[in-house]
């Protein structure tokens, strides 16, 4: 049982290790659409 726990901690511990890679297209496209939405609602308030 205890072997089990060790194990499953153990597993948990290596997967967060790990660094996520970097999406600049990800993040140029959200930076995209909030801008839009930014000047939508910036508009929509005058």
């Amino acid at each position: 049982m205890l072997r089990k726990l060790q194990e499953a901690l153990s597993g948990r511990n290596s997967g967060m290790n790990q660094q996520p890679q970097f999406n600049g297209r990800l993040l140029d496209q959200r930076r995209e659409d909030v801008y839009v939405l930014m000047h939508q609602q910036m508009s929509s308030m005058r």
